[in-house]
């Protein structure tokens, strides 16, 4: 059920299992009832303890103020398990940590029931290890078929099938073949034709592609406000999306990004939409080479990998940065759009969903810009281009048509490029005709005073930079202002016209919609984009969490060295970059940077001041050696270190408090553990020795020695036997490490571990005593 699993990894987990089931037989034997209990519950938690630390999940989560992290993302991750495609390959960490502390904790405890005990052993007799005597057999095997059946019906095929039927098999013969008849080959005959008659529709109705039972879109349809969903249409009205605060995704980043859902290359004459057919690529082998340009290879700062994690929102968007190369790891099928640069998943991505896109997102200095062309190489046709619809009553001229009977009332324009060679042109594919004269159509449509606008902010600049320094610095005026609910335009009157003219009120739509158009009837290729900005860092999480508020949409210019250079042109105290503002930069990186105003920063070049609007959001430097990584994996060798001493430390807990001396009384146990003591130490006692002869040899210097001893013979050979006081223990300890260096204590301790017994009181001895006298 997870791609890439090392064999290795599972024979982990049934090496734990069996460790497991065998460190239930020696705590299952201890005498006192206390103290099996309690050695039978340690075996337990430590072997859970050790399935926890082999299965993924970082030592630091069991910290009590992590427990809710850990819930969540156990939760998360089991409820992630019912939508994704299996083997699990994907970024979110936590579905493949449920599935492997799942796995092996099932193990883990198969094993633990297989020889728990079920009836209480007296104190001077071992019970047999025979069923029903000892341990849970049958509970043990369903949680093994349970392991098995998972992939099984998950994942289908017959090699899960085939294993299956193996270990049905092999449980049968364990469990049942020498209770069977006569003929034991037929019972197990028939018991696996009923298992093939019940795994064969199973694996009939599993898909690799999607689960059997999607219970996670199941829930999500009886809850209204569950899962969120956005339409990236550009409508310009008041803002209708879900703006609750809820968080939509999780962003695993080295540094803020805007989080691209979709671009909206074509302009319909109304509003910024996305295209309905795949862009030309002549000048390349990938879908998105067409939105980079031909040197971008000689550019790999600029690329980097982010994880996205779906949370609460419901999307066929597959959600990437600046242009998306490749998208790795997905949970879900995914393609490359029709808009080049952007990725679709057609049965769409809901919570629990994760993957990892590589992006390049170009971030040129101010100079680099200022020395850049736009529109003499650029890569896609048409990013000049918008529809132009005619004022009411207006039509194309009869002299361009020829005839007075279906003249266009719109006209397709590809503006003159800024740096390029080439003329203006507007076409009127209804009848297939062109017209030269742009002044003239741009009198008749509806965005006559958008266009003398353009050409008046074009006036003087020397650049594309200052071209656009000169649009953001128009959107910037007092008179514009950040409004959710904007003014409508009347009749005839296109929407960004009347922002732009007019009202001057907008939300981000506007302003992005705006710049962009501007751009291009000034001859720069553009194009909006919508998404999410950053959204806030999260030091607990090492992510940005993306909320709903972050809905953004911005601006993407062409420069012909570079590629797309993001733009935002919207007043920097929106609810959506506000959000960068609240929470602190990742600790590797500067604190972000407001959009514009007197506290930008300096340029890369070390001089000069940063443009009223920036290329991209700027931040520190940072750390992009891919520290994270390295750091998981400097911290691997202490979570297998932990797992050895915690293994180490169980079985000399077994040995040396469970180890149980040979005798039948306590009385006989405690003289064997005396002369097991002595031959670890290297002073066996010979046969015939006394006790008598033991108290003058060790304890002749030592009156806690003597009167250990002498506690011994007075049970073997008095009425009543008081047991060795705890004193008297560590004394001959100490006596039995004299004489051996300074690893005498080690091997004493070792030979004769403390033990805790329970004494009778000092009343009831007495009172033992007294009866037998009298």
């Amino acid at each position: 059920m997870i791609a890439g699993l090392s064999s290795w990894r599972a024979l982990l987990w049934v090496v734990l299992a069996v460790a497991a089931a065998a460190a239930v037989l020696p705590a299952a034997r201890v005498v006192s009832d206390w103290r099996r209990g309690f050695a039978l519950g340690l075996v337990a938690m430590g072997a859970v303890l050790a399935g926890y630390v082999v299965s993924g999940p970082e030592l630091d989560l069991l910290r009590p103020r992590h427990w809710d992290e850990l819930f969540a993302g156990l939760a998360g991750g089991l409820q992630t398990l019912g939508t994704v495609r299996l083997p699990y390959a994907s970024a979110d960490p936590w579905p493949r940590i449920v599935l492997e502390l799942f796995g092996t904790e099932l193990l883990i405890v198969a094993g633990l029931l297989t020889f728990w005990p079920r009836l209480a052993v007296e104190p001077d007799i071992r019970a047999p290890l025979a069923v029903p005597d000892r341990g849970y057999p049958f509970v043990a095997l369903g949680v093994l078929i349970i392991v098995v059946a998972t992939p099984v019906v998950s994942l289908g095929g017959p090699e899960s099938l085939l294993l299956g039927l193996a270990l049905a098999a092999l449980s049968v013969c364990f469990l049942w073949l020498e209770r069977m008849p006569l003929r034991p080959g037929l019972g197990v005959a028939a018991l696996l034709a009923i298992v093939l008659a019940g795994a064969l529709p199973l694996a009939a109705m599993a898909d690799r592609g999607e689960p059997w039972f999607d219970y996670r879109a199941f829930a999500e349809s009886l809850g209204p406000d569950d899962p969120v969903r956005f339409s990236w249409t550009q409508s310009y009205g008041p803002i209708d999306w879900p703006r609750n605060g809820n968080e939509v995704m999780r962003v695993t980043s080295s540094e803020p990004l805007y989080w691209k859902a979709r671009n909206l290359d074509v302009f319909d004459g109304t509003a910024w939409t996305v295209r309905d057919d795949p862009a030309e690529n002549p000048r390349g082998d990938e879908p998105f080479e067409a939105d980079v340009p031909s040197n971008w290879h000689t550019r790999p700062a600029w690329r980097t990998k982010v994880d996205f994690s779906i949370r609460r929102v419901r999307t066929s968007d597959v959600f990437g940065a600046g242009t998306t190369i490749s998208v790795d790891d997905s949970s879900r099928l995914v393609h490359a759009a029709l808009s080049p640069g952007t990725w679709d998943a057609p049965s769409g991505l809901r919570r629990g969903d994760s993957y990892t896109v590589e992006v390049r997102v170009p971030k040129p200095s101010v100079n680099e810009l200022e020395d850049g062309t736009s529109g003499v190489r650029e890569r896609q046709d048409g990013m000049r281009t918008l529809v132009v619809p005619f004022k009411p009553g207006k039509r194309a001229p009869i002299s361009i048509i020829g005839s007075d009977e279906d003249r266009p009332t719109e006209a397709v324009v590809n503006f003159a490029p800024f740096d390029g060679e080439g003329l203006a042109v507007a076409n009127y594919p209804s009848v297939n005709r062109a017209e030269f004269r742009l002044d003239r159509v741009m009198k008749r449509s509806q965005y006559e005073r958008t266009w003398e606008l353009s050409e008046r902010l074009r006036e003087g600049t020397e650049n594309a930079m200052d071209y656009i320094r000169a649009v953001d610095e128009y959107l910037h005026q007092p008179e514009f202002r950040y409004v959710e609910r904007p003014q409508q335009p009347g009749v005839g009157v296109a929407p960004l016209d009347f922002f732009l003219n007019d009202s001057h009120e907008g939300y981000c739509q506007h302003f992005a919609g705006a710049m962009a158009l501007l751009l291009r009837m000034g001859g720069l290729p553009a194009r909006v984009a919508t998404g999410f900005t950053p959204g806030g860092y999260s030091e607990r999480h090492d992510a940005w969490i993306v909320r709903d508020t972050d809905a953004h949409a911005w601006v993407e210019v062409w420069f012909d060295a570079y590629g797309w250079v993001t733009l935002d042109p919207t007043p920097a105290g929106t609810p959506a970059r506000s959000q960068v503002a609240t929470l602190a930069a990742p600790p590797s990186s500067a604190p972000i940077t407001p959009d514009r105003g007197p506290g930008a920063t300096a340029d890369e070049g070390g001089s000069g001041t940063q443009p009223s609007v920036r290329p991209e959001l700027q931040v520190g430097p940072g750390d992009t050696t891919g520290s994270g990584a390295a750091s998981e994996g400097s911290l691997g060798w202490v979570r297998w270190l932990g797992l050895a001493v915690l293994i180490l430390a169980a079985l000399l807990i077994l040995v040396l408090f469970l180890r149980r001396p040979r005798g039948r009384t306590p009385m006989d146990r405690a003289i064997a553990e005396v002369e097991d003591a002595m031959r670890r130490v290297g002073r066996p006692v010979t046969t015939g020795t006394t006790l008598g002869q033991l108290e003058r040899r060790l304890g002749s210097h030592s009156p806690e020695v003597a009167a250990y001893f002498r506690s011994l013979a007075s049970g073997r050979y008095g009425l009543v036997w008081v047991p060795p006081s705890r004193e008297g223990r560590k004394a001959l300890r100490r006596a039995l490490a004299s004489g051996l260096g300074f690893i005498g204590p080690v091997r004493a301790w070792w030979a004769m571990p403390p033990r805790f017994e329970r004494r009778p009181p000092r009343e009831r001895v007495l009172e033992v005593e007294t009866s037998v006298r009298g």
